[in-house]
């Protein structure tokens, strides 16, 4: 019997929608330069144009693909920054190169101190876990040592990830 989990459950109702990249409503507005938009600020592929065509029955013609390529060019100034790296690198996601070369610098800054981050915050999992199944007192004030300086490494990593969020917020004027 086919266990249903919810991420298998997600894939089973996105393989058998209509338009499985975006609703009826956004198909059905037909405006690839806002979809465009859209896939510019979640840092998707330039391919994604043609899902969106087939999924969406849209035209495909020149004028639409470049309407669509102007709108994701302006959604990815969103993406393509420091603080939006540092959470997508924060959160380990994975960065596919999308961004031009004129913002590639500034997103891969943050994306590098956010994996830093992420990666920090598993191994003080690990060392958490090592530490609850420790069996003698020396492992356990070995692992804690750790755990102790891998918490101040994620202290830092933070402080320097803040500093980076807010002083993008300062040069957009954005709150979030």
């Amino acid at each position: 019997m086919i266990k249903l989990t919810p991420v298998f459950v997600l894939c089973l109702v996105t393989a058998l929608g209509g338009c499985a990249t975006y609703s009826r409503e956004e198909c059905d507005s037909g405006d690839l330069n806002k979809i465009g938009i859209k896939d510019g600020e979640d840092g998707r592929s330039p391919d994604k144009f043609t899902q969106h065509v087939k999924a969406c029955k849209l035209d495909r013609s020149e004028a639409s693909r470049a309407a669509y390529l102007a709108g994701r060019a302006k959604g990815l100034e969103s993406f393509c920054t420091s603080a939006r790296g540092y959470r997508e690198g924060a959160l380990g996601q994975t960065y596919l190169g999308t961004c031009p070369a004129s913002l590639e610098a500034q997103f891969q800054t943050g994306y590098k101190l956010g994996r830093r981050m992420n990666q920090a915050e598993s191994r003080q999992s690990d060392i958490a876990d090592a530490l609850r199944a420790a069996s003698t007192p020396q492992e356990m004030q070995r692992l804690a040592a750790e755990d102790a300086k891998v918490k101040q490494e994620i202290l830092a990593l933070r402080t320097q990830g803040d500093d980076m969020v807010q002083g993008s917020r300062k040069k957009t004027g954005k709150k979030n």
